[in-house]
C-alpha cells in the first residue's frame, strides 16, 4: 500500500492512521517522486492499493496558473503510464473535488450519477484527472472519491483553500472572518477523520473490483447543507465569543449551493460520517489553540 501526497493535509492524516493501525503504507511526497526514469518509485512497486492525493493546485491557483494544472495532469498520467509497464494493476484511489465537478445547473444534493460540468478551471482539472484514470483501466483498478469541503486539525491555510481553517486561524490571530459571497450560500463540510475512514473503507474494494470493470465513484461529505451564515454562528460557538465578520464579493470560482448525496458510500462502502460540524469545529479549534499556546500566535 502507498500514499502519494503523504505530506498533504489528508494524505498525512491517512498515513498516520494507517501506521497507527499497523498497516504498512509507503509514503510518497514531493521529496520522493512517484516516477523515476519512466518506472514507478520503489515504494509503489508491488503495492496492491495506491492512494493518490498529490494535486498541487487549488481553485485560486488553477485560475491564475494553467501551467500548474498541466504539470499536475502530466504527473498523474506519467504515473499511470509507469504503472501500465509493470502489469501489476493495483487499485488506484484518486481523491477528487465533489464541490467542483458537477454541472452547476443541477439541483443539490448532487449524486454520483449527476452530470459533470465544471464551471471553473479547478473543476476542469479534477475532471481531467478522473477521465485519465478511467482511461487507464488496463493499468489500474480505478476508484474516485469526490470529497466535499474537508476541514480539521492540520489543515494548511496557505493553500488559500478551506474556509473553516482560514476562519479559525483568523480568529486565533484576532482578525475578522472573511465571508465571500452571500451568507445564505450553502455548502457541505466533512471532518478529516471521516474522510480518512472513507478512504480506508474504499481500499477494501480491491477484492471486489473485476478486471476491466467500470470505475467506482463515491461522494464523501456530510450530506447536510450549511449556509455560510450558519457556519459563522457555529464557529462563534466553538470560540465562545462572537468574531468580527468581513463581507466580501463572491469569487469567480465560488459555487452558490453545493452539497452531496452520500448514500452510495453508505450502501457500498459501509461508511457514514461520524463527526458533527459543531464537534469537528470544537476539536479543530482546541488543537489550534493548544498549538498557538506552545508556539505563539498564528501569523
Amino acid at each position: 500500500m502507498a500514499v502519494v501526497g503523504a505530506g498533504g493535509f489528508i494524505g498525512a492524516r491517512l498515513t498516520e492512521t494507517l501506521t497507527m493501525a499497523g498497516v504498512p503504507a509507503a509514503p510518497v511526497t514531493r521529496a520522493t517522486p512517484a516516477v523515476a526514469n519512466g518506472r514507478p518509485a520503489p515504494a509503489l512497486r508491488g503495492a496492491r492499493v495506491i492512494f493518490y492525493l498529490a494535486s498541487t493546485v487549488n481553485p485560486a491557483l488553477a485560475e491564475r496558473h494553467p501551467e500548474r494544472v498541466a504539470a499536475d495532469h502530466a504527473a498523474f498520467t506519467g504515473l499511470l503510464a509507469a504503472l501500465r509497464r509493470t502489469g501489476d494493476r493495483p487499485a488506484l484511489i484518486l481523491t477528487s473535488s465533489a464541490g467542483a465537478v458537477y454541472a452547476p445547473h443541477g439541483t443539490p444534493p448532487y449524486a454520483e450519477t449527476d452530470p459533470l460540468g465544471p464551471a471553473s478551471a479547478y473543476g476542469r482539472a479534477k475532471v481531467g484527472l478522473e477521465r485519465a484514470l478511467f482511461d487507464a483501466r488496463d493499468a489500474v483498478r480505478p476508484i474516485v472519491v469526490r470529497i466535499a469541503n474537508a476541514y480539521g486539525p492540520g489543515q494548511r491555510t496557505g493553500t488559500m483553500q478551506g474556509v473553516v481553517g482560514h476562519w479559525l486561524e483568523a480568529a486565533a490571530a484576532g482578525l475578522p472572518l472573511r465571508l465571500y459571497g452571500p451568507s445564505e450560500a450553502r455548502r457541505d463540510y466533512v471532518f478529516v477523520d471521516d474522510v480518512v475512514e472513507a478512504l480506508l473503507h474504499a481500499r477494501h474494494l480491491v477484492h471486489r473490483l473485476p478486471e476491466g470493470g467500470a470505475p467506482e465513484v463515491f461522494n464523501i461529505g456530510s450530506g447536510v447543507p450549511v449556509s455560510l451564515g450558519e457556519l459563522a454562528g457555529l464557529v462563534a460557538a466553538a470560540l465562545g465569543r462572537e468574531p468580527r465578520v468581513e463581507r466580501l464579493p463572491a469569487r469567480g470560482f465560488d459555487r452558490r449551493d453545493v452539497w452531496f448525496d452520500v448514500r452510495r458510500a453508505r450502501e457500498v462502502l459501509g461508511w457514514r460520517p461520524r463527526t458533527s460540524l459543531p464537534d469537528g469545529l470544537r476539536r479543530t479549534w482546541l488543537t489550534l489553540t493548544e498549538a498557538t499556546a506552545s508556539t505563539g500566535p498564528v501569523r
